[in-house]
């Protein structure tokens, strides 16, 4: 092996080690990002390979700087501190762009890594049964509170874990199938149904509704895995119902979730029948309430925003009854509006439409093949469920999140490679 395929090889890996890392923490996220960027950008520079920039890589370089100028302007609002992770943001664009380029070059692939995605997800998967099941998982921990968490401890972010990184896993079962020419198989039937149900035991409600909302698209519009996930489906539906009836923690999470959508749902009809008009009762709700901080927080800065981190230091102001205070948003739309205001929010929106007018191109007039096809589809669903205005979320600029979402969309960038290759 030569000197160039070693240090390709090594960066590669430390690309393909990000899902695993997630699993570890944001320690070992971060010294995983930092160990990417360093050997990706010296591998770029020995080896003479550029950037890959177009018009929507140079729109989001601009936003990424933006919010470190809205962070300095509002330095009185969110302290140096926050400056300063303002500028260690630059990460999330470096890895962006390092992927993207290694993409464009045909230097990495997305095969290897939506394979590590769904090893590390049934793994996952399975710890969760064993502490559902037994009591305690592969590490030895229990429950924490109540609530089944897996490997993560004390943090209940196992079905998020699942469910960001389910698309990627579907995949690569995609493309197991098509080797198999679409027969339906027993194994890969045992993994989805694995997967799903891991989702539901798991304590993340939203997850779940994502995973299970994402499951039944799928079934809809791609003929490739519909027989394989119908199956899951219809194995899973009587596992589901009886573990709903007997287990407290579960049948708690869905009936509160079911409580508060009918409550809602009944709170719009009075105001309909009393007003003729929708007031918005979604205020009312916990996340409803915080949303309702953000906009009016955001009002008193629409242009530029607060600057990173500043919704924590300025909800307090506007605490009432009707209103919340959090660390973040919990909606990305409203966190960027709120932290980079209507600028921010112009350049990255541009960002996102110029991405998918460039997936639209490579899916209608691509000379790509079909698999190809599919698998760049997938990605584009994955994105769009991620970025779905209507959904709560975790903070954008967090290390856990934002290093999913932005791995997440530079792979996406796969098909617009110099030779279409899978």
């Amino acid at each position: 092996m030569t000197l160039k395929n070693y240090f390709l090889l090594s960066l590669q890996i430390t690309i393909y080690f990000l899902p695993i890392s997630l699993i570890a923490g944001s320690l070992i996220v971060n010294i995983n990002i930092i160990a990417i960027i360093l050997l990706g950008y010296t591998y770029l520079i020995i080896y003479n390979l550029k950037l890959y920039l177009d018009v929507k890589n140079y729109l989001l370089i601009t936003f990424f700087l933006f919010v470190i100028l809205s962070s300095v302007i509002n330095s009185n609002i969110i302290g140096f501190e926050n400056i300063l992770k303002s500028i260690f943001l630059l990460k999330f664009l470096l890895i962006y762009l390092l992927i993207d380029t290694l993409i464009y070059n045909n230097k990495l692939s997305v095969k290897i890594f939506c394979n590590v995605c769904l090893l590390f997800v049934t793994l996952i998967s399975l710890d969760l049964f064993l502490q559902f099941f037994y009591g305690k998982n592969i590490l030895g921990y229990e429950p924490w509170e109540g609530r089944i968490t897996g490997i993560f401890g004390s943090e209940a972010i196992a079905g998020g874990y699942i469910q960001k990184f389910l698309i990627f896993s579907l995949i690569s079962i995609f493309t197991f199938s098509k080797i198999r020419n679409f027969k339906i198989d027993v194994f890969e039937v045992l993994l989805l149904s694995t997967i799903i149900l891991a989702s539901f035991i798991a304590s993340n409600r939203m997850s779940f509704i994502i995973v299970l909302s994402s499951v039944l698209f799928i079934i809809l519009f791609y003929k490739i895995l519909r027989k394989k996930l119908l199956i899951s489906l219809i194995l899973l539906l009587p596992i589901s119902i009886y573990l709903f009836q007997v287990d407290y923690q579960i049948n708690k999470k869905l009936t509160v979730f079911k409580d508060r959508v009918n409550k809602l749902s009944i709170q719009a009809k009075e105001h309909i029948n009393e007003d003729n008009k929708i007031v918005d009762s979604a205020q009312r709700t916990d996340h409803g309430k915080i949303y309702l901080t953000v906009i009016k927080s955001f009002s008193e800065n629409k242009l530029i925003g607060n600057g990173l981190k500043s919704f924590r230091f300025k909800c307090s102001k506007f605490k009432s009854d009707k209103t919340a205070c959090s660390s973040h948003p919990h909606n990305y739309h409203l966190e960027i509006l709120h932290d980079s205001g209507i600028i921010g929010f112009s350049l990255l929106s541009l960002f996102v439409i110029l991405f998918l007018f460039q997936k639209y191109k490579n899916l209608r007039f691509s000379n790509l093949k079909y698999l190809d096809k599919i698998i760049i589809s997938l990605l584009v669903l994955n994105f769009l469920i991620e970025v779905f205005p209507l959904k709560s979320t975790g903070s954008l600029f967090s290390t856990w999140t934002g290093t999913i979402l932005w791995t997440s969309i530079a792979f996406a960038n796969f098909g617009n490679n110099k030779r279409n290759e899978f």
